[in-house]
């Protein structure tokens, strides 16, 4: 195999072994395609390579620049998830107000107190009332309570409300952005979509006749024969 090519393949070997996060997983598949393009550009310009061992090279290129696409969308939806769970808890968790509870007594306290914010933001049942205590609870100064009718109007999609309370507080509207950007990954038609995109490669025409299985054969015939 030409070094350049080999070279290219084991990098993407190592890889499959580092973490991706979710604003650079599609850059990592689109690399992996470039490199996936190259190598079949080397090898089908490589001269004096019997045609038979060309075909095996680019079924090893295939299925592992396949194997290296499937562990990026797997390191992108770990991390979507892992990413997304911690913001859910920063933008309705109260570890920020528990925190500042430094006894027993002081955490228990804390723990009524929101326990009691969230049975009340729950009775809500219309936006224009929530509203109205929402701009009460801001007056004030109630946080605790602030944020229970925030998660409230969120759950029930009172989207002005939402957009009210995060209008002054711009950190926790970056949060909520982000959140929406990864639930957007997640669940939305176009955005399923792109992710399977992300692990999607055509099979080149010197493979066209055989499956992934016979692809698997071929670059590890004792795999097979076990």
């Amino acid at each position: 195999m030409p070094s350049a090519l080999s070279n290219m393949m084991n990098e993407l070997m190592r890889d499959q072994h580092r973490p991706t996060t979710p604003p650079s997983g599609q850059g990592k598949a689109d690399e992996i395609r470039s490199y996936y393009k190259q190598g079949l550009q080397q090898l089908r310009g490589t001269r004096n390579m019997h045609p038979e061992a060309r075909r095996v090279e680019i079924a090893r290129l295939y299925a592992t620049t396949q194997a290296a696409l499937k562990k990026v969308q797997q390191d992108q939806l770990k991390a979507d998830r892992e990413t997304f769970a911690k913001l859910d808890r920063q933008l309705w968790g109260y570890d920020d107000v528990r925190a500042n509870a430094y006894s027993s007594a002081e955490r228990a306290a804390v723990d009524g107190t929101v326990r009691d914010a969230q049975d009340r933001a729950a009775k809500l049942k219309k936006p224009d009332e929530a509203a109205r205590a929402l701009s009460a609870a801001e007056q004030g100064g109630d946080k605790v309570l602030v944020r229970a009718i925030a998660k409230r109007a969120h759950d029930m999609s009172w989207d002005h409300i939402v957009d009210g309370y995060l209008s002054t507080r711009p950190t926790e509207a970056e949060r909520y952005q982000q959140a929406g950007e990864i639930y957007a990954r997640q669940h939305t038609p176009n955005g399923v979509m792109a992710h399977q995109f992300s692990g999607a490669l055509s099979k080149p025409d010197e493979l066209h006749d055989l499956s992934d299985d016979d692809v698997h054969a071929m670059v590890n015939p004792t795999d097979d024969a076990a």
